[in-house]
């Protein structure tokens, strides 16, 4: 169960109109902090996502397939899998907050942070190769990350995904989505987010910077992936059900 937990919220943070049924596109971007770079790589069609993330920590792929409703998570590192349908998922954590605040554990209006948006009209500049304008973003009235927005990628396949993504969370849970989503799916109507650069909250935090590199069309297999042999199932809960049943 708290593998399962764990895994639904890391896709909560990551995550429109439809592509051919041909068509791929790839983003490539690096995200830095104290001197290391950790490189993800995005991989759209018109119904899967996939991830493939590399760093220090090893290799992560997580696939997020909307037309057979299910996840797949491939921990390279740990050589192990899960996977688990979004929809039951999701229906298990709008479940899991509505308990929590019938129970009166956590009130929802001071648990939900407020976001404001600033648009710094004499900072636009160019991140690569696209025009962007920047912006702040403030949490509770705090700087929380500067934005740097192209919106000539505003109808890229990537942030067509990721919205039709969100629009599959309901309201009463997509107000619990993390900061960073928020902020993405603010902007996904004005742009992409080509760089965001964090505020540190005190000079001992790292500033951590996630730039857009590259945005390609790719060939359809290249969405396509394969757990490899002898990689252990860690999905849960099924998998845990099905040990105490035997």
């Amino acid at each position: 169960m708290k593998n399962f937990i764990c895994s639904f919220i890391f896709i909560l943070l990551v995550f429109s109109a439809s592509l051919s049924a041909s068509e791929a596109w790839a983003s490539v971007e690096e995200v830095e902090a104290n001197g290391q770079v950790v490189t993800k790589k995005v991989f759209v069609t018109e119904n899967i996502m996939k991830m493939d993330n590399h760093g220090a920590n090893g290799r992560i792929e997580t696939i997020i397939d909307l037309s057979s409703d299910k996840i797949t998570i491939i921990n390279h590192k740990t050589n192990s899998f899960q996977e688990f349908q979004l929809s039951q998922y999701i229906e298990f954590a709008r479940q899991l907050a509505k308990d929590i605040r019938s129970q009166g554990y956590i009130d929802p209006e001071k648990v939900v942070p407020q976001l404001s948006f600033e648009r710094i009209s004499d900072s636009d500049a160019r991140v690569g190769e696209w025009n962007s304008e920047k912006w702040l973003v403030k949490v509770d009235g705090r700087p929380y990350t500067k934005l740097w927005v192209a919106p000539e990628l505003k109808n890229t396949p990537i942030l067509r995904f990721k919205k039709r993504f969100a629009g599959l969370l309901p309201d009463s849970l997509a107000k619990y989505r993390s900061v960073d989503a928020k902020i993405e799916d603010h902007f996904v109507d004005k742009g992409m987010i080509v760089k965001m650069e964090k505020v540190p909250r005190s000079k001992k935090m790292p500033v951590v910077t996630h730039t857009v590199k590259q945005i390609r069309p790719v060939t359809p297999e290249s969405v396509s992936f394969k757990i490899p042999a002898g990689y252990r199932n860690t999905s849960a809960p099924e998998a845990d059900e099905k040990q105490d049943t035997q």
